[in-house]
C-alpha cells in the first residue's frame, strides 16, 4: 500500500469513506483459533509448541472483512500426514461474522519429531497454494 496510490487510501486511513481491512487480515483471527484448540485437539498428539513450524498457508475470502465487530472461527483437523521426521497437520479454519462465512484458511504445520507413525505421506485435502 502507498499513500501515493489513491486506491490504497481506504486501507491506510480509518477516516476514509470506504475504510477497509487488508484482505490478508483474514489470516489473523484464524491463527488464534488454531492455537486455541486446533493443534491441541488432535487426539493422541501431545505437542511441544517449540517443535511446530508453519508450513503453508491458504486463504480464501468470501466477503469483505468488517472493520468492526466480532469474528468467530471454527477449526477442524483436515488430515494428519506422516513425513518421517515429523508430522504435517492440515487445519481448516472457517471465520464467520455472525452467521456469514467471510473467509477460509488452511494451515499446514510441521511438528518436528512426531512422524514415523505409519500414516499417509500426502493428502487430497491439502489446498494447492
Amino acid at each position: 500500500m502507498s499513500t501515493k496510490d489513491p486506491d490504497s487510501l481506504r486501507f491506510l486511513y480509518e477516516g476514509h469513506q470506504d475504510f477497509s481491512c487488508l484482505p490478508t487480515f483474514g489470516v489473523i483471527p484464524s491463527q488464534a483459533a488454531m492455537m486455541g484448540g486446533g493443534l491441541s485437539s488432535v487426539p493422541g498428539l501431545s505437542i511441544n509448541f517449540t517443535q511446530v513450524l508453519h508450513g503453508e498457508q491458504y486463504l480464501e475470502l468470501y466477503k469483505p472483512l468488517p472493520t468492526s465487530g466480532t469474528l468467530t472461527c471454527e477449526t477442524t483437523v483436515a488430515d494428519v500426514l506422516d513425513k518421517g521426521s515429523g508430522a504435517v497437520i492440515l487445519l481448516d479454519v472457517n471465520t464467520y461474522n455472525g452467521v456469514e462465512l467471510v473467509c477460509y484458511n488452511q494451515f499446514s504445520v510441521f511438528v518436528v519429531g512426531a512422524g514415523r507413525f505409519g500414516g499417509r505421506r500426502s493428502s487430497d485435502k491439502a489446498k494447492v497454494c
